[in-house]
């Protein structure tokens, strides 16, 4: 109890933070209520019904915002979308074997039990990556090729053991996503219809219809959502920098610490670009050189807590480490 106590209490701040980017959503929540409400009473005209019960069938502007909160309590739903919306796949036989290879080496080294994902796909990218979302875990095909399988599958699964995936997908879900435009191919010079305007009226109605076309192509960016997390974008990146430790202690505990160090020195440390004034950013990673500099002062001793039993092989045998 007191464990549990302690874990409600850690994540106080969290929730307040998740609470004060639905309240900022507020303006969002209500532009979507005026579509809703204004395509319902179209609607209801076209079929010959009253309108009285438009502001009813405009409640469903809410359903983003209330499957968001679903979210931190039960990620249902969320796996099939997210990976439909990236393009997943199911795994090979040989990419189930890899991962359950990885899995196994991982279960052998701690006497906890690990927090599994319900389910995983596979991304085909030849990059090596990963990412948690709820309960659901993405591995891309070029990880599932590299020997640093291990070591970061302990590191995401150092999020699945908190509520880093649910809160992941309870702010995906504030915001909603096009789909994804087609390739065009018209050439970059094209006949424009040419409109030729008899009078003032004319003129005027043309100008009334742009502007009201105008404002409703705004309102309806706006309604997409996102307003809530501009506006604490700072607040959740130092958030979500200070996960990236947590998970990577997570994953030092299994005693991968120096594979993933050598994972982040060769794949992301590359990548790594300065970022002026990273405290008022969305940045969501830190610095991958301190990342790296971390785990390799992770000490035996902070590694004890979660690994197996000592192998019988001597009297002075020690925890299982790489």
């Amino acid at each position: 109890m007191p464990a549990r106590l302690n874990h409600w209490l850690s994540s106080l701040p969290v929730l307040a933070l998740y609470a004060a980017t639905i309240l900022l959503e507020i303006p969002v929540i209500f532009a979507r209520w005026l579509l809703a409400l204004a395509f319902a009473a179209l609607v209801l005209l076209v079929l010959h019904h009253s309108v009285a019960g438009a502001s009813g069938l405009a409640q469903l502007a809410l359903i983003p915002t209330a499957w968001s909160l679903v979210a931190l309590i039960t990620p249902f739903g969320g796996g099939w979308w997210w990976r439909q919306n990236l393009g997943g796949r199911e795994p090979s036989e040989r990419e189930r074997t890899a991962y359950n290879d990885a899995l196994d080496l991982l279960r052998h080294r701690t006497l906890m039990a690990l927090r599994e994902p319900s389910g995983w796909f596979v991304l085909d990218d030849p990059q090596p990556d990963a990412a948690v979302c709820g309960n659901t875990l993405m591995l891309s095909r070029g990880l599932l090729e590299s020997d640093h399988l291990p070591a970061v599958l302990a590191h995401e699964l150092g999020h699945l053991a908190t509520p880093d995936g649910r809160l992941t997908a309870a702010l995906n879900r504030l915001v909603i996503h096009a789909p994804p435009k087609p390739a065009e191919h018209e050439p970059v010079e094209h006949k424009r219809s040419t409109l030729i305007l008899t009078n003032d009226r004319a003129l005027l109605t043309v100008t009334i219809l742009g502007a009201l076309l105008w404002v409703l192509r705004r309102t309806v960016v706006f309604a997409k959502g996102g307003l809530g997390l501009r506006l604490t974008a700072p607040f959740w990146g130092s958030h979500w920098r200070e996960r990236e430790y947590t998970a990577d202690r997570y994953a030092a505990g299994l005693g991968e610490a120096e594979d993933l160090a050598d994972f982040l020195e060769i794949h992301a440390l590359m990548h790594d670009h300065p970022v002026p004034f990273i405290w008022l950013t969305e940045h969501t990673h830190p610095p991958t050189e301190l990342r790296i500099d971390k785990l390799h002062k992770t000490t035996l001793h902070d590694q004890t807590p979660t690994q197996g039993p000592p192998a019988p092989a001597t009297p002075d045998t020690r925890p299982l480490t790489t």
